[in-house]
């Protein structure tokens, strides 16, 4: 038997669905944080946490690897808006400032972050919406605003002298990939003597951007 949650929510006024949706995304996203193993999961365990009975999500969303498409996309712009609040007029600055709000964003949302880059469901899901043979492309891959905000920040240190960088994608991409692996090893070694957080994720801004003095 359905749960009967609907029965005690109150609906939402005609021309609200948009907000139905966001609070099943929401309900989704919590569920994401507050367990270990995301295919764990179920359309019915996100319904009962959103207050709602399954079949109210069928309007919204196909089934849940579009619900789970719709969790990663809510935090990657999460993690674009923390990487915007890096915000100095010194470029040199401004990518260590990004580099340090990166690690803080998947320090503090270790589950979520790693939905990010680990759900195969969503994965698959990516494939069928854009067509096997579609090529691929930063631009259009999800998280892709808040990977141009490296490679804007590279950019603007060469284009005041302050690095030797020839391609700042390419070395953009050598950065986020430093960072991703640093905070994955922090969620999985936590007892490893790490040398002071700031100090680690400048020397990858200063070495993997071609930083200069």
């Amino acid at each position: 038997m359905e749960p009967t949650a609907d029965r005690h929510r109150k609906p939402n006024p005609r021309g609200a669905g948009g907000e139905l949706r966001e609070e099943i995304v929401g309900a989704a996203t919590r569920l994401v944080e507050a367990t270990a193993d995301p295919s764990g999961i179920t359309l019915r365990g996100v319904a009962r946490e959103a207050g709602i009975t399954a079949p109210s999500i069928y309007p919204h969303f196909d089934n849940l690897d579009a619900v789970m498409a719709a969790v990663v996309d809510r935090a990657f712009d999460e993690l674009r808006s923390t990487l915007e609040v890096a915000r100095t007029d010194d470029p040199v600055e401004r990518l260590r400032a990004l580099c340090r709000a990166y690690a803080s964003f998947a320090v503090a949302n270790p589950r979520l972050y790693g939905l990010l880059f680990s759900q195969e469901k969503v994965s698959v899901l990516r494939q069928v919406e854009s067509g096997l043979l579609a090529p691929k492309s930063v631009d259009t891959m999800p998280g892709a605003h808040a990977f141009a905000l490296l490679v804007h920040a590279i950019s603007a240190c060469v284009e005041v002298g302050r690095s030797t960088s020839t391609d700042p994608q390419r070395d953009a991409t050598l950065l986020w990939t430093a960072l991703h692996g640093y905070v994955t090893l922090l969620h999985s070694t936590a007892d490893f003597p790490w040398p002071a957080r700031d100090s680690m994720l400048d020397q990858y801004a200063d070495r993997l951007a071609f930083l200069v003095p």
